[in-house]
């Protein structure tokens, strides 16, 4: 009966061990984008990058959009140079000092060597858009 407490025990310190993604206080993970003042006022840039691909792969790469701007600011649409990419977001405010998760999609189906595509986020608050490059590597 002991050493079977004692198994429990163990594995549960395991577990906990196993989980520290979600840990309270813990940001989820994923690339982060910046967003400050003179970003969201003169559309600063940023690149991520997939690396290397296969030819027909379909990557998803999570992001997280921090504001270090001194008001909210949302995701209020975006522009792309090219139908491979695509932004999964949520529309409503993040406020100064906290995150919002972005899903970036890259689709090298029919792309070949390296490519280099560009997403025009538009902003709340924003003057010009923020340029994200978006980089990978297709055989």
């Amino acid at each position: 009966m002991v050493r079977l407490a004692a198994v429990l025990a163990v594995l549960a310190g395991a577990a906990a061990c196993d989980a520290p993604s979600r840990a309270k206080g813990r940001a989820p993970a994923g690339r982060i984008i910046a967003i400050d003042d003179r970003a969201l006022a003169a559309g600063g840039s940023d690149t991520v990058r997939f690396g290397h691909l296969h030819e027909g792969e379909i990557a998803v790469l999570p992001l997280r959009i921090r504001n270090d701007a001194s008001q909210p600011i949302a995701v209020l649409g975006y522009e792309r140079s090219c139908g491979c990419t695509t932004l999964e977001y949520d529309s409503q405010p993040i406020m100064p000092d906290s995150t919002a998760a972005v899903e970036l999609r890259f689709d090298a189906r029919g792309a070949w060597g390296w490519q280099l595509k560009l997403v025009r986020l538009r902003l709340l608050g924003g003057g010009e858009p923020f340029r994200l490059y978006v980089e990978a590597d297709v055989d």
